[in-house]
């Protein structure tokens, strides 16, 4: 039988990004709509709608206190809204060309977005400035991630390397190589010192950020992986592609565990919720579903 969502939530446009908040109660979506949506997730109902961008948003990430969203978007800014209100409460200026992508570390001391400037900027959450221009990418940056510590960034780009940063100083720690394709998505596990990653050569990496070395390679979607999430406990790892499925793995075997066919176009974000138990995948099919992961796994 096919899997089937618990809540299905849709914008008028390709959706980008979708991010549980902190205490599992609320959704927020990212979309080329030029808005991000807040959701209710016990009754299904939209709560907010985000305006202000002037173009696309590719991210929404709430802060780990729960009470701010920040996202950020094509018009080349990052801005902080009030979850309850809607107000906006910073902007954060200062890349030159379109934001790709944007992640708010565990501490909620520092965010970081990169783009198509070709770098990654760590920003200052409650100074609201920036702290680094980090440059070392040759091509566009599609993607970024905190170590669960908070002290090692990791960006991924069109340039096919990983490049690992220590957030204290902003200096490069070293390069990651090997994929045949764009780094679509990257996520470190929830403790020690493993990342994934998702390839525009179709496959999933696990490496280790302090040696540098790939520790296991999966390999599901046939085209294009563009998305990759840990869920809380580490034991598993949820990846999308432009297959419009949503893939899980047992971390440890490889195992596949279970298949979607989630979406009707390319998914590009999954996300567990903070308590393990739900999934959430957003897709160019402008839809983002949530899915409970006792149904998908057992």
């Amino acid at each position: 039988m096919p899997h089937e969502p618990i809540r299905s939530f849709r914008h008028p446009n390709a959706v980008y990004d979708a991010s549980f908040s902190p205490d599992g109660k609320l959704l927020a979506s990212a979309s080329l709509d030029n808005t991000a949506k807040i959701w209710d997730l016990a009754s299904g109902s939209e709560l907010l709608t985000l305006r202000g961008h002037g173009d696309g948003v590719c991210t929404a990430a709430f802060l780990p206190e729960g009470k701010k969203l920040v996202t950020a978007s094509l018009d080349k800014s990052l801005r902080m809204w009030d979850v309850t209100s809607g107000v906006i409460l910073a902007t954060f200026s200062g890349h030159q060309q379109y934001v790709e992508c944007m992640s708010v570390s565990p501490d909620g001391q520092w965010m970081a977005s990169g783009g198509y400037d070709n770098v990654v900027r760590v920003w200052d959450v409650a100074a609201g400035s920036q702290k680094f221009v980090l440059t070392g990418h040759s091509d566009a940056i599609y993607c970024v991630a905190f170590s669960a510590d908070s002290k090692v960034l990791a960006s991924g780009s069109y340039d096919q390397t990983i490049l690992l940063w220590d957030v204290g100083s902003g200096k490069q720690l070293g390069t990651v190589a090997g994929h045949n394709g764009t780094v679509e998505g990257i996520a470190f596990a929830p403790a020690g010192d493993r990342f994934a990653t998702a390839s525009g050569d179709g496959k999933i990496r696990i490496c280790a950020s302090t040696s540098r070395v790939v520790v296991a390679e999966f390999a599901g979607h046939p085209n294009f992986a563009k998305c990759v999430a840990y869920s809380p406990h580490g034991k598993w790892l949820a990846s999308g592609g432009r297959d419009g499925k949503v893939l899980i793995w047992d971390v440890t075997t490889g195992e596949r565990l279970a298949e979607i066919d989630a979406h009707n176009n390319s998914v590009y974000s999954v996300e567990f919720s903070q308590d393990g138990t739900r999934l959430a995948s957003a897709s160019f099919d402008r839809t983002i579903k949530v899915w409970a992961c006792k149904e998908l796994i057992g």
